[in-house]
């Protein structure tokens, strides 16, 4: 990526799937809904989570509203889909709780997490995972 010299220049906002070397560049970061879609797609299907149902639903219903004003939000229709949203990650939060450490196990490494733990923490974001 480097060896381009596009990505190591670029100081505008990069939408991207997660990939963890993206996270190197210091432009803004936004993750892709496309992405997230299918990565929900799979925990409705495999697993299913009960949330992630209602995010996608939610994602889609953002993305119809957008197209049909022009691009757009008003704030007030803003401000109740970030209610909506953050209502469902509470809701994740209790589908799909972080996992905890048996007992008798030692303390050391991260304790694996599924990946709709991961999906779940990352539609959080920046915000801090409701506890």
């Amino acid at each position: 990526m480097d060896e381009m010299g596009i990505l190591s220049k670029y100081h505008g906002t990069l939408c991207h799937d997660h990939w963890k070397p993206y996270y190197r560049y210091t432009c803004k970061h936004a993750l892709c809904n496309a992405h997230h879609i299918r990565e929900l797609e799979r925990a409705i299907e495999y697993d299913n989570q009960q949330w992630a149902e209602r995010m996608q639903k939610l994602l889609l219903d953002i993305n119809q509203v957008v197209k049909e004003s022009g691009g757009f939000l008003v704030a007030t229709k803003a401000k109740a889909f970030r209610v909506q949203y953050q209502k469902i990650l509470k809701e994740g939060q209790k589908d799909c709780p972080p996992p905890v450490r048996p007992p008798g196990k030692k303390k050391r490494g991260r304790i694996p997490k599924s990946k709709f733990r991961n999906l779940l923490e990352r539609l959080g974001g920046p915000l801090k995972m409701i506890r």
